[in-house]
């Protein structure tokens, strides 16, 4: 009787699991330099939970984002540095 259990609750998840997904775009909780989809500022993106990117803000004018790899940070830079 168990392994009828099992064998049924393994068919519901694979019948439940969605298929034709789109990949996911980037890993939750990370950062990247990006243009704002709507001034085409210089600034920053994160990625959400659902991983997707999300535009999170503009870099003040006269600096650029550089992207440092040792510690996945973007920063807002002067844009002669």
């Amino acid at each position: 009787m168990k392994f009828i259990t099992a064998i049924l609750t393994l068919a519901a998840v694979a019948v439940a699991t969605p298929t034709g997904t789109n990949p996911p775009q980037c890993t939750p909780a990370t950062y990247s330099c990006a243009k704002n989809p709507s001034t085409h500022a210089e600034g920053w993106q994160v990625c959400d939970v659902n991983s997707k990117w999300v535009y999170a803000g503009d870099c003040p004018p006269k600096t650029v984002c550089q992207f440092l790899e040792a510690n996945g940070s973007p920063y807002c830079i002067p844009a002669k540095w």
